[in-house]
């Protein structure tokens, strides 16, 4: 679309120029000059060259750009099928590209160097051109909320909680709200990189000439589709707003109840779209899909980053032969004590398995929040809330994840030392009866919810044995058996730690996208 005056190659958008530039002969030509050399008028529509995946069905638009041979939205490597041109109608506004695609990798590696066990996959195959920049449309909001509601407060003096309801009245007005209106773009993402009020400043009259050089997903979503999320920021903004000036008041305050009760009184319209920049990678991963991304404004990055299994179990294995040596050169390790410890791990790894599946649960229904089955406002905030936590969980480079690792083998150290001079066998034998218990506590209830794993079955059953053995003595306190059940509850143990990292690979994937179904950007 855009020509150099100077030697007739294509000019793309330079980011860091904020122009036009010909990456021939670095002639540069302000956006401007660009629509005047166009004679192009403000709100016009003009052509563009439609990109389609044959796998799922995404469509992203071009302008001044190649064909893209994969698929951004499911990672397939294929060509995508260049349709004939088609109109496209502008946005009334734009954000440019401020971050570059080196910047963006850069991000990207700086996540993954935190986390020594990621998938091998993604620091060998994914490089900066694996990046594609990709600008999506957000429908923009104006709400207003007035009307008074209780919310519930506690404060914490010494070893007392007192509990307030206090009232308060919103009188608020509120514009630029925004939520992403591409079928494409999953609204997880899209909020877990949501624009700030305070990067709003770089919007801009919108132009082609942003987008030459980079692919455009289009509003392709009713915008009335999401009026309850605008009437639900509305609220949220208004009750931000409103408790930090409550004076003298240092409560912690519940708000759930009140946004429940203003809902009915908020107001929402919708006031027309724009277009945000983002960075957009996309990976292959059997039968799902990773993804990375990043906005290309403020640099608030998304990325999927599951454990490489084998590389955590080498880890394990060397923390395993580290603590043996420790152990073996510190303690006089018992055989009933081996089992006691044994046991431990089999509880610690069980609730981490089941954390894991509440989380996963967690996400069904915020899946359910965001498909539109509810427009529970509590239920959306609290997901928003999940997902900025695992932003910044990312962001804190995975330090404290080790400093865990590290006291809770401290920990294990310490207690196994006291162990070691217990000389009662009564008191193993409580230990593990306790234990058992313990277990059960924590099976149960999955029991009831679903088919529980084997692992954890053969761990469970495990236990019982050693508990039978240690409280009848039937073999006379012969080592063999008790070393044995040990080795059998290790096994479940490991059992169910594969269990728990196939979970959270499978939390940190996506299911292949079929647009063609959706009506929303709805979880992929």
């Amino acid at each position: 679309m855009y020509s150099c005056p100077g030697c007739g190659s294509q000019m793309l958008f330079d980011i860091a120029g904020q122009q036009l530039k010909c990456g021939r002969c670095d002639r540069t030509m302000s956006i401007g000059e660009a629509d005047e050399k166009e004679a192009r008028q403000a709100g016009s529509s003009f052509a563009v060259d439609v990109l389609t995946c044959p796998t799922c069905g995404a469509e992203i638009r071009a302008v001044n750009t190649a064909a893209a041979s994969f698929c951004s939205y499911c990672g397939a490597s294929v060509m995508l099928e260049k349709q004939e041109g088609a109109e496209f109608v502008p946005p009334e506004t734009v954000i440019p590209f401020q971050i570059t695609r080196e910047q963006c990798f850069d991000k990207f590696r700086d996540m993954l160097k935190g986390s020594f066990c990621a998938d091998h996959r993604l620091k060998k195959n994914i490089t900066a051109d694996s990046f594609r920049g990709i600008y999506v449309p957000y429908h923009t909001y104006s709400g207003s909320v007035e009307g008074s509601a209780t919310v519930e407060g506690t404060e914490t003096k010494g070893d007392t909680t007192y509990y307030y309801k206090t009232r308060v009245h919103l009188d608020h007005h509120y514009t630029g709200i925004m939520h992403d209106a591409s079928r494409e773009m999953p609204d997880n993402i899209s909020e877990a990189i949501s624009i700030s009020k305070d990067a709003r400043y770089l919007v801009r009259p919108f132009s082609p000439a942003y987008l030459s050089g980079f692919y455009a997903d289009v509003a392709d979503t009713d915008p009335d589709y999401y009026i309850p999320y605008a009437r639900s920021e509305t609220i949220r903004k208004g009750l931000e707003d409103t408790l930090p000036a409550l004076e003298n008041d240092s409560c912690s305050y519940s708000t759930s109840a009140a946004e429940k009760a203003l809902m009915p009184k908020a107001r929402a319209e919708y006031t027309g779209d724009t277009m945000i920049p983002v960075w957009f990678m996309s990976m292959k991963s059997g039968k799902r899909v990773l993804y990375a991304v990043q906005n290309a404004v403020t640099g608030e990055m998304w990325a999927d980053i599951p454990m490489d299994i084998s590389r955590f179990a080498l880890v394990a294995l060397a923390i395993a032969a580290v603590l043996f040596l420790i152990f073996n050169s510190f303690l006089t390790l018992r055989p009933e004590m081996v089992m006691i410890a044994a046991m431990l791990l089999a509880i610690f790894a069980q609730y981490a398995v089941n954390g894991r599946r509440t989380k996963m649960g967690e996400k069904e229904l915020a899946e359910a929040v965001i498909r539109g089955e509810t427009v529970d406002v509590s239920d959306r905030i609290s997901k928003m809330k999940k997902l900025k936590a695992r932003v910044n969980r990312q962001k804190n480079g995975g330090i404290f994840r080790y400093l865990g690792a590290l006291g809770t083998g401290i920990a294990s150290v310490i207690a196994l030392n006291a162990l070691s001079s217990v000389d009662n066998i009564m008191y193993f034998r409580y230990g593990a009866l306790i234990l058992t218990a313990v277990m059960a506590a924590l099976l149960i209830p999955w029991g009831k919810r679903s088919k529980l794993p084997a692992g954890c079955l053969v761990t469970f059953i495990a236990m019982v044995a050693g508990t039978a053995i240690m409280l009848l003595d039937p073999f006379h306190s012969a080592d063999g058996p008790v070393y044995i059940i040990t080795l059998t509850i290790m096994a479940g143990v490991v059992w169910e730690s594969l269990t728990l990292l196939r979970l959270y690979n499978k939390s940190c994937s996506n299911s292949l996208p079929q647009f063609e179904s959706h009506q929303g950007g709805e979880l992929l």
